[in-house]
C-alpha cells in the first residue's frame, strides 16, 4: 500500500492525513470518508455524487489518523461515544479550502466525514449549470420579479443550493438588499446579509423570517422550507412585497403543491404567492477526453424504447487519465420548470390530485425532468446509463 510512491510506515500521521485530503481536493470531491471497520480503516472519495474506494490503511493506524483530523478540527479526541462537529480550513493552489468534519460513533470505532467545500467554485453563473436556453430565459423572469415564492426542489445533493446561490448572484446588485437564512451557510456572497440559524438558541427558519423582514430586505432566501410554519411564514414574506427563493424536498414541480397543501398551507395563500417552482437532479458529464459513439446493446434498446428515444448510437466513455479511468467528470443539472398560471391557480383552489397538477402543467408546456435528461443524452453530454440512475 503506498501514497505517491511511499509506504505508510514511512510516513508520519500528519503527512498521511495531508495526503489523503490534498488527494481529494485534486479530485474535486466533495467529501471524505473514513470509516473503521473489522479489519481496517476503510477510505473513499465522493466524487461527482458517488463514492469511490481509496487505499485502505491497517486498523493499527486508524486511531491515529482519526485523532489527527480530531484535532485539526478542534473536536475532544476523547469523546468517542457521541458525534462531533467541527472544522478546519487548508490553503491549495494559493486558495483557501473549508473542511466540515462530522464523527459518528459505530461498532468498529468512529466514521470520520470531511466536508470539502472550495470557495474558489463556490458560486457559479446561473447560465452554465446546464438549463435549456428557453427554461433559463422563464427561470430568470421568475426570480426578477418583484415579489414572489419560488421553490427550488429535489433530493439531497440535487444542488439546489447551488442554483440559489447562482440566482442570488444574478439578482445582486447595489441597489437590492439580499438576506439569507441557511441551515447552514455554505459559502459566503459578496455583498450579501448571511444569516445561520441556531435551533439551540431558538433562532429557526420561522422565528428568523420574521427578523429578516424587519431588515428592509428586497430578496429573501430560506435555505430550506421544512414545515408549516416556516411555509406560512416565506409565503407571508411573498404576500408583503418581497421575492423569496427557497428549497423544499419532492420529488418533482408538480408534487411540490401537493406538499405545500399537505404542510396545511391553504390554497388561496399559495395562489396568492406560489410564483414557480423549478426541480433538479445532477447527473454526471461524460469526460470530453475519451467520449465515444457506439450502438446501443439490446437492453440499452429496450431502455430506449421505453422512454421513447429514438437513437442509432449512444454516446460512453473508456475511462482516461483525464477522468481518474472513470468515464465521467463533472456534473451538470437536470431541469425541470413549472410556472404558475390562471388555470393552475384555479385548479388549486378546488384542492386536486396530483394527476390533475400535472395533466395542466403539461398542456401549458411544462417538460417534466426526463425530457431534459433525453436532450442532454441526445445532445452526448450523459450517458444513457446515467439517466437511468438519475431519472428512473
Amino acid at each position: 500500500m503506498s501514497i505517491h510512491g511511499q509506504n505508510f510506515d514511512e510516513l508520519s500521521v500528519v503527512k498521511i492525513v495531508d495526503n489523503v485530503v490534498f488527494s481529494a481536493i485534486n479530485r474535486s470531491a466533495s467529501d471524505i470518508h473514513l470509516e473503521s471497520t473489522q479489519d481496517k480503516l476503510r477510505i473513499r472519495f465522493r466524487i461527482d455524487g458517488l463514492l469511490y474506494d481509496q487505499s485502505n490503511f491497517p486498523l493499527s493506524q486508524a486511531a491515529q489518523i482519526l485523532s489527527r483530523i480530531k484535532i485539526l478540527a478542534h473536536l475532544n479526541i476523547a469523546e468517542k461515544r457521541i458525534p462531533q462537529d467541527g472544522k478546519f480550513s487548508v490553503v491549495h493552489n494559493s486558495h483557501a479550502i473549508d473542511l466540515r468534519v462530522s464523527s459518528f460513533p459505530s461498532v468498529y470505532g468512529e466514521k470520520l466525514v470531511i466536508r470539502i467545500l472550495d470557495r474558489s467554485h463556490m458560486v457559479i453563473a446561473l447560465k452554465t449549470l446546464g438549463m435549456q436556453q428557453s427554461l433559463y430565459e422563464k427561470f430568470s423572469a421568475l426570480i426578477q420579479k418583484q415579489n414572489g415564492f419560488l421553490l427550488v426542489t429535489g433530493p439531497t445533493g440535487s444542488g439546489k443550493t447551488t442554483t440559489l446561490y447562482a440566482a442570488l448572484l444574478l439578482l445582486n446588485s447595489p441597489e437590492k438588499n439580499i438576506i439569507t437564512l441557511e441551515d447552514p451557510v455554505e459559502y459566503n456572497l459578496i455583498n450579501v446579509t448571511q444569516g445561520q440559524i441556531k435551533p439551540d438558541a431558538g433562532f429557526t427558519f420561522a422565528k428568523g423570517i420574521r427578523s429578516m423582514l424587519r431588515q428592509d430586505p428586497d430578496i429573501v432566501m430560506i435555505g430550506e422550507v421544512r414545515d408549516k410554519e416556516t411555509a406560512r411564514s416565506a409565503i407571508e414574506a411573498a404576500l408583503t412585497g418581497h421575492m423569496v427563493l427557497s428549497t423544499v424536498h419532492t420529488n418533482d414541480a408538480p408534487s411540490t403543491i401537493m406538499r405545500l397543501m399537505d404542510m396545511g398551507i391553504e390554497p388561496f395563500l399559495l395562489n396568492a404567492a406560489l410564483t414557480g417552482v423549478l426541480s433538479q437532479r445532477l447527473a454526471r458529464k461524460l469526460c470530453n477526453a475519451c467520449k465515444f459513439f457506439r450502438k446501443p446493446a439490446d437492453q440499452e434498446q429496450v431502455i430506449l424504447k421505453k422512454i421513447k428515444l429514438d437513437l442509432e448510437t449512444i454516446s460512453d466513455a473508456r475511462g482516461c487519465d483525464a477522468c481518474f479511468k472513470v468515464g465521467y467528470k463533472g456534473r451538470i443539472g437536470i431541469y425541470e420548470l413549472l410556472e404558475m398560471s390562471h388555470a393552475l391557480r384555479a385548479l388549486i383552489v378546488q384542492q386536486p390530485v396530483f394527476e390533475a397538477i400535472f395533466a395542466q402543467a403539461e398542456k401549458e408546456g411544462y417538460k417534466p425532468l426526463l425530457e431534459d435528461a433525453k436532450d442532454k443524452v441526445k445532445q452526448g453530454i450523459i450517458s444513457l446509463q446515467e439517466l437511468v440512475r438519475v431519472i428512473l
